[in-house]
């Protein structure tokens, strides 16, 4: 992207003036698309993954301090929820920050309608943390509200582990709990979103976890359970198979279940041996 693309992109971006109080400390760079390998190389295949269109990185400064803000713009709200979730651990909110955000010593991370805030303290030095909260607070004011998203009607509410929420579009996000075969084995690149939780013991259907998806109708569910037996990893063993189902032990001797009713397919796996 040339000197002139590059300012006309950033001067429409909510990054095209520094938070109040600071100056940029450096020229902000774009990353568009599969540009973002250039700057989170071997991290950026989960927002490819969720629906990524562009991130503008820029360090602001002040007092001869410095911060770093990156601004992911995804494809949707889910996208960067999922995106959020992927990043965040557990959560530990800051005062003064409405959106959903975590808060800790180097980092600052907020999600705010299809946008994804990182105020980064690359040195952790302490005294810069109201300094990120503020920061965060101007800039997240700058974004679109975030609409009332709640993607987890899908999954029991009864014994889910709070804040094991994740949102899965491919195969990167569904590794992060479990490894089934190589590549999408659950076709969820052809559209499809799904949500997963860990349970605790006590929850209706037990301990382990619980992956949901929905898929356009139930011939297309059908089609990626079809897909998902036959991609198997080698070190799954199928206990039992039908049309709609598949029963399976994964190496370490735990339990799983695939299971289709309608357009929605059902995952529970890490469920104990019996």
């Amino acid at each position: 992207m040339t000197g002139l693309l590059l300012a006309a992109a950033l001067a429409a971006q909510p990054l095209s003036e520094p938070a109040a109080g600071w100056t940029f400390a450096a020229p902000c760079r774009l990353f568009r698309g599969a540009e973002l390998y250039g700057h989170i190389d071997g991290g950026a295949e989960l927002y490819l993954e969720l629906g990524f269109e562009e991130a503008a990185v820029c360090e602001l400064g002040k007092d001869g301090a410095t911060l770093e803000v990156e601004l992911y713009r995804m494809t949707d709200p889910v996208a960067a929820l999922g995106a959020y979730l992927g990043r965040c651990g557990p959560e530990t909110p800051a005062g003064g920050l409405g959106d959903r955000h975590t808060a800790g010593r180097y980092q600052v991370l907020l999600w705010r309608e299809r946008f994804l805030l990182v105020v980064n303290n690359p040195e952790g030095t302490p005294a810069l943390g109201p300094a990120m909260v503020e920061v965060a607070r101007e800039l997240a004011g700058r974004l679109p509200p975030s609409p009332e998203l709640e993607p987890w009607t899908a999954l029991p509410a009864q014994g889910r582990v709070a804040g094991s929420e994740r949102i899965v579009r491919g195969p990167v996000g569904l590794g992060a709990f479990i490894t089934l075969g190589d590549g999408d084995v659950l076709r969820l690149g052809t559209g499809v979103t799904a949500v997963v939780a860990r349970y605790a013991a006590g929850a209706p259907h037990g301990l382990g976890s619980l992956l949901v998806a929905d898929y356009p109708d139930e011939a297309a569910a059908l089609a990626a359970l079809a897909y998902l037996g036959s991609h198997l990893d080698p070190t799954i063993e199928v206990i039992r198979r039908t049309q709609s189902g598949i029963d399976f032990r994964d190496w370490a001797g735990k339990l799983g279940t695939a299971r289709v009713a309608g357009q929605r397919l059902e995952l529970r796996f890490d469920l104990p041996a019996r």
